[in-house]
């Protein structure tokens, strides 16, 4: 089970569920040269932070072992939200997750109709073929 949370960490982390966050400037900023005034909507585009290669090494790659002795720094893995923009579900959802997958591994095997296939990446990592797989039930 160590193992399937790093896989669902990775998961998420690779393909994010919401595009981006809203939030507001508390006070005047620069951000790479830019001005950004107090007050001002900004939009924190999730994807851009999870695939950053300062962050997380060969960030395309699906390496749930990255995970072993990652602690990400705050703001750089948040794919619930953060602050009081968290989603409250974000514990149940991995439990979820974790329960469904738990059951399907032992029961099912997926099998890729197009492995190997082409990848977009914006605005987050899709296949083409949106991945179409033969689901096969054991026993």
């Amino acid at each position: 089970m160590k193992y399937l949370s790093k896989v669902i960490d990775e998961t998420i982390r690779m393909r994010v569920g919401t595009f981006a966050s809203p939030r507001e400037a508390k006070k005047d900023t620069e951000l790479n040269g830019y001005f950004i005034p107090k007050g001002w909507k900004v939009l924190v585009f999730q994807s851009a932070i999870h695939m950053d290669p300062e962050i997380y090494s060969n960030p395309n790659e699906f390496n749930p072992s990255r995970w072993d002795d990652f602690k990400p720094r705050a703001g750089t893995f948040h794919p619930f939200g953060a602050g009081c923009m968290a989603c409250p579900g974000s514990d149940l959802s991995k439990i979820l997750i974790s329960i469904f997958l738990h059951y399907f591994i032992l029961n099912y095997k997926l099998e890729q109709v197009n492995p190997g296939g082409p990848v977009i990446y914006l605005p987050a990592p899709d296949p083409i073929d949106n991945c179409l797989a033969r689901i096969i039930k054991l026993r």
